[in-house]
């Protein structure tokens, strides 16, 4: 192995680990401190929803901005910046004693989230790999799964022994400790080109289509239906599965472990469906994994019986994370390179739009019917047309045969991939 690819593989732990602590805290944790914070405040269900479809407001009004400045500004800047934001945002929700002092917390949570995690993690291995691409971002974005099926537990008996504000000071510590540190010391947005150039000038030099030119194509438009499909049903079951377990007769603690496993399971369904990706294509690879996740879906309404929900965590475990891992891909064959950041910024508003209304309209339905089957039927359904609307996106070279020297993939792998 070379220095190079030493060099790209400790970029892949460092962006792991980022990953795992704020990441796996700020999303995969927002179950867990449900119940807890329902029984202190005495706010609905609703509007304790609100706070996750606030973090996911945040998130993705910040995130084009970040898209833009990635293509300008190297990637650890904004990554340092945002962790630094994230660890803010819980000591300040461990703080909170009223509803807008929490809202305030989550804002910045959800801003952080958006300038540190899934798109810089995303540019950074796309340019640090080629052939490998699928397997580099699959163990990357393992970080998601992995870190939420820790930090859950770590949250959770953090709760058990002093309550949901040891909870988020839990959550805070690690990201200063370790995350800041690792990625101000070791990540890059791409390999050395010892040409002096500015990221901005490399990022020209690269295969792929102007933001205008992809705007005009009909993938630009199918991948965001898919990313506000994921985000809408993953957002929303994510949230209230714990509750839904608990209402239907499973323990706190057994519940809080169900969703433990789901994301634990969900690091090998990341890193499998990017092998997959390698083999079969990014787009095939989303597609399936769409089909699968609606099916798991399907037996989460079933779940009182212990097989069906032993076929959620499986099934739903598998599929959940996948497109954290297969969504950059996509974007990789039939986008480009070349405006990564700023496509991927703007595409991030489907998330943000998925991701804020799946939690609110969850809330809303049990609020009025007292149950979340209906809930769950309108994310499997979701999740079907995610799995149209990734078939139908097209290669690169398809969609702009004009610029045969702009699509053509790299001769050369920087990270000896």
């Amino acid at each position: 192995m070379t220095g190079r690819e030493r060099r790209a593989w400790l970029v892949v732990g460092s962006l792991f680990a980022t990953l795992f602590f704020v990441f796996g805290s700020g999303y995969n944790t927002a179950g867990v401190f449900f119940t807890p914070l329902l029984d202190h405040f005495g706010w609905t269900r609703a509007q304790l929803s609100l706070l996750q479809t606030t973090l996911a407001l945040s998130a993705g009004l910040v995130v084009p901005l970040v898209g833009w400045l990635l293509d300008r500004l190297e990637a650890r800047v904004l990554i340092v910046a945002g962790a630094t934001a994230t660890g803010i945002g819980f000591l300040l929700a461990s703080r909170a004693d009223a509803f807008v002092p929490m809202v305030v917390a989550y804002v910045l949570i959800g801003l952080g989230l958006g300038a540190a995690t899934l798109l810089p993690v995303s540019l950074v291995v796309a340019n640090w790999f080629g052939a490998r691409r699928g397997l580099a971002l699959g163990l990357a974005m393992g970080g998601t799964s992995a870190g939420g099926m820790v930090m859950t537990l770590v949250a959770s008996r953090a709760i058990a022994h002093g309550g949901w504000r040891d909870g988020y000071l839990a959550l805070a510590l690690p990201i200063f400790v370790i995350v800041i540190p690792l990625v101000a010391t070791t990540v890059r947005t791409r390999p050395p080109a010892g040409t002096g150039s500015t990221v901005a000038e490399a990022a020209s030099a690269l295969p792929g289509l102007e933001v205008d030119a992809a705007l005009r194509g009909r993938s630009f438009w199918l991948i965001g239906l898919a990313q506000f499909c994921f985000a809408f049903a993953a957002s929303g079951t994510n949230l209230h599965a714990i509750p839904y377990f608990i209402g239907i007769g499973y323990g706190a603690a057994r519940a809080a472990l169900f969703m433990s496993l789901v994301l634990g399971i969900a690091g090998a369904g990341k890193l499998g469906m990017g092998l997959l990706a390698d083999r079969i294509g990014a787009r095939r690879a989303l597609a399936l994994n769409f089909l699968l996740c609606a099916c798991g879906m399907v037996s989460l309404l079933f779940a009182a019986n212990a097989a069906a929900a032993a076929a959620f965590l499986v099934v739903y475990g598998l599929t959940v994370g996948a497109p954290l891992t297969l969504v950059p891909l996509v974007m990789a064959d039939s986008l480009g390179l070349r405006r990564f950041g700023s496509l991927s910024g703007l595409l991030g508003l489907f998330n943000i739009l998925g991701g804020a209304a799946g939690p609110v309209v969850a809330g809303r339905i049990f609020d009025v019917t007292g149950s979340y089957a209906a809930a769950f039927e309108a994310f499997a359904l979701a999740l079907l047309l995610g799995a149209a609307a990734s078939a139908g996106c097209v290669p690169l070279g398809e969609a702009a045969p004009r610029e045969p020297a702009r699509v053509a993939s790299r001769a050369e792998d920087v990270a000896g991939a």
